[in-house]
């Protein structure tokens, strides 16, 4: 079988994009701190803190989230779902991850999601 070396530099290329990468790492958590976020228009605050696990609501109940507390301000208790916006968007400038099943509650103008970024 004769290939065409066009297509072996093309996989060798390939092959060593995948070993130079390197690979997320597990168990990486998001950065703590203050996050000035900009979505649709409106600029909010958002801080990213150790805190107690969250939880999600499955069909076996209530389940443990773990991950840091993310709270966006300023917002309304009708705005839950742009708040889950600006919290996915904080975290990732805290180089994390949201956990969207995180459910999230409204407190003094701010909503908060424990266990809503890791």
């Amino acid at each position: 079988m004769t290939l065409n070396p066009f297509i072996l530099s093309g996989m060798a290329l390939g092959l060593s994009a995948c070993v130079g990468t390197p690979a997320p790492q597990e168990g990486a958590a998001a950065q703590a701190g203050a996050f000035a976020v900009m979505h649709e228009g409106g600029s909010y605050q958002a801080q990213i803190l150790a805190g107690a696990p969250g939880h999600a609501l499955t069909r076996a109940g209530a389940q443990a989230v773990p991950g840091m507390t993310v709270s966006v301000q300023p917002l309304a208790m009708d705005q839950g779902r742009r708040a889950k916006a600006v919290a996915a968007e904080a975290c990732a400038q805290a180089r994390g991850r949201f956990q969207p099943q995180a459910v999230g509650r409204f407190a003094q103008g701010a909503w908060v999601f424990q266990g809503g970024c890791a």
